[in-house]
């Protein structure tokens, strides 16, 4: 085992993961949808309490796994979740509600998010979490850099497409779109960017206040 891996298994043993949490990620693996790491849920809750992140918005669905981590830095935000899938989304609320986060700073709306994400207000977010299929995520992004606010930050699951993207004979559409929108976020003047070799992969954007 790499001493990466050993460092990382290390970190995941020390942090506990709750009932709601661990109800919902047992929804997502019997559904199939994306899951997280302990350790880089952590991360989750690190980035909503050090943003002050109030206003957060998901899009697509872990069936609440990544979104009661959200709620634990940040248990007062208002959490909004898009996802087409009715069901994920009743399951995410009822993680949320599990968690102890208000029922009313709760809103879960159903459709798809390339419809949704067009009628969402600009500069509103603290908080953007892309987790929703990899082939979307250059189009999530760009409404994520219109409706999150100046100084506001965007996370992306998967960014790295568990590792494909960092291997040049990868050139499948998915892992070449991925490759470019990594480049050109780094080469903007007005973001902080980073990315972190963490589960399959996380982009971190910040749009910088003017």
């Amino acid at each position: 085992m790499s001493e990466f891996d050993l460092s990382m298994r290390f970190i995941d043993e020390q942090i506990v993961e709750l009932a709601p949490q661990q109800a919902a990620r047992r929804y997502a693996l019997e559904l199939g949808l994306p899951t997280i790491s302990r350790a880089l849920g952590s991360h989750l809750a690190f980035v909503a309490a050090s943003t002050c992140a109030q206003k957060i918005i998901e899009i697509g669905s872990t069936g609440g796994l990544t979104t009661t981590w959200l709620h634990r830095g940040s248990p007062r935000a208002t959490i909004t979740c898009i996802d087409s899938e009715p069901e994920h989304l009743a399951q995410t609320r009822r993680a949320l509600l599990e968690a102890a986060h208000p029922s009313s700073a709760i809103r879960c709306i159903t459709g798809d998010p390339h419809r949704v994400l067009p009628r969402m207000s600009e500069d509103t977010y603290d908080l953007v979490l892309i987790t929703g299929p990899l082939q979307h995520v250059a189009v999530h992004l760009q409404h994520g850099l219109r409706v999150v606010r100046p100084g506001g930050t965007i996370l992306v699951l998967n960014a790295l497409n568990y590792g494909r993207v960092a291997d040049p004979a990868r050139r499948d559409p998915i892992t070449t779109s991925l490759r470019l929108v990594i480049r050109e976020f780094q080469r903007q003047p007005d973001l902080a960017c980073a990315v972190l070799p963490i589960d399959g992969g996380l982009l971190q954007v910040t749009s910088l206040a003017s």
